[in-house]
């Protein structure tokens, strides 16, 4: 038995090579499409790096972009607010206020100050008519 495996061994290498047992047939299928498949995924594999740096670049110059139109609505907006600011310091002004009470209210200023009361009252007396028609003192 022994010599008939070796007799089956040189039968194998002795048929020619376009008769092509399966099993070798398969074998070279597989290596000539790894070959190609190696190939591509080297290329890819190369590519890869660039396909990314460009997509991460993308997204760097939009994240960009967004931030300058930010900065520029943060400039407008400290601008209107300063503005504003202005503005509420005019309204606020006393001699504003005053004018328009005067004007609007018809409001107008004290031409004395008063501070106190009668006299007369702080001590628990009783205060007559003629006290209180005297004129009231005032503060200076």
């Amino acid at each position: 038995m022994v010599s008939q495996n070796v007799q089956m061994m040189d039968y194998m290498s002795s048929m020619p090579r376009g008769i092509a047992i399966p099993r070798e047939r398969a074998k070279e299928e597989a290596s000539s499409g790894s070959l190609i498949h190696h190939v591509v995924l080297g290329i890819i594999m190369i590519l890869l790096p660039f396909m990314v740096a460009t997509i991460l670049h993308g997204f760097n110059v939009q994240a960009e972009y967004n931030m300058q139109q930010v900065r520029a609505e943060v400039m407008s907006l400290e601008k209107e607010n300063s503005v504003l600011k202005l503005e509420v310091s005019r309204l606020d002004a006393p001699v504003r206020i005053q004018k328009i009470a005067e004007t609007k209210l018809g409001m107008r200023l004290p031409s004395r100050n008063v501070y106190g009361g009668v006299e007369g009252s702080r001590r628990g007396t009783q205060v007559s008519k003629a006290s209180l028609s005297s004129s009231p003192k005032t503060v200076r």
